[in-house]
């Protein structure tokens, strides 16, 4: 974990492996964590306030890119090796929804690309 005023470290939380992207919720109370070969079939989320894992998940198989909604209500994972997105509710933890995409990797929302100036 970072101090974001002074980028200096105040600790760090175990995980499940070697971590590829780590993404906070919109609402900064959780952060998403997929990891690489070969725990690239899972994801975990951390409670920002605990600074604890509060949930692993095993969605799919080479989950490479997650993306909130605005709102941070749901997540859209990329399945690359299943050929699938799947829609998770950041509460429950539950999916909720899914789609066939051939060999999908990034997932990119207009209002996050708004904001990084895409």
């Amino acid at each position: 974990m970072v101090d974001g005023g002074t980028w200096q470290e105040v600790g760090r939380i175990p995980v499940k492996g070697q971590p590829v992207f780590v993404m906070a919720r919109p609402d900064g109370r959780q952060v998403w964590v997929n990891y690489a070969f070969p725990d690239n079939g899972w994801v975990e989320v951390i409670d920002t306030l605990s600074g604890k894992v509060v949930q692993t998940l095993e969605p799919g198989r080479a989950i490479l890119h997650m993306e909130f909604t605005p709102r941070g209500e749901h997540v859209w994972l990329s399945a690359r090796d299943d050929n699938k997105v799947l829609i998770y509710d950041t509460a429950r933890f539950e999916k909720i929804g899914e789609f066939p995409a051939q060999a999908p990797s990034g997932i990119f929302f207009t209002s996050r690309a708004a904001r990084t100036g895409f």
